[in-house]
């Protein structure tokens, strides 16, 4: 009697052999390595596009920023020209001085539109952030040290950032009128 044979062993396809087991893993991380480089590319080009995007708006913000302002200011203009054009007639004199402080108030209305006001100055303190000293003078009617007694030029405020100081005269018995700003 002869005994069966035995069968070859074949490996089952459930459990690679360990070389091909590596093999696997290093396509596999290979793969993952360069999807992980395209994602990055892909975030950099994404990055730089934003940049330029950005840009692009804060030029484009930049250029037309004032243009609610210039169409406010274009009446003042067209009132301007009207008063020019009075002047040129010899135009009643009074007319013309009445247009002219028409016209002064309109430009300080839009001003104090766009959130740009005077800084007060005759009587107040002086104030180093918001008045410049352009002299210093000797009180005349028993003003006290450190009051504004003139206002050389209107100083603003522009929501209630100074963008530009008042420049003043202040009273001082210690001076004797001398210049503070050289």
């Amino acid at each position: 009697m002869t005994r069966p044979r035995p069968e070859p062993v074949k490996p089952s396809p459930a459990a690679p052999s360990p070389a091909t087991d590596a093999t696997s893993r290093d396509a596999d991380l290979e793969r993952q390595a360069r999807e992980a480089n395209d994602k990055y590319l892909r975030a950099l080009a994404e990055m730089d596009n934003l940049r330029k995007r950005l840009q692009r708006d804060k030029e484009e913000f930049s250029k037309y920023a004032v243009e609610g302002v210039a169409r406010q200011l274009l009446p003042i203009v067209d009132s301007l020209d009207q008063a020019l054009v009075a002047v040129d007639k010899q135009s009643d004199p009074q007319a013309v001085a009445r247009g002219v402080h028409l016209i002064y108030r309109q430009l300080l209305g839009l001003l104090e539109q766009e959130g740009i006001t005077r800084i007060p100055t005759v009587g107040h303190r002086f104030d180093p952030h918001l008045h410049e000293a352009a002299e210093q003078v000797s009180p005349q009617n028993g003003e006290a040290d450190g009051t504004i007694v003139e206002e050389v030029h209107v100083g603003y405020t522009m929501h209630g950032k100074v963008i530009r100081p008042a420049l003043v005269k202040v009273a001082n018995t210690h001076s004797e009128q001398s210049d503070v700003s050289g």
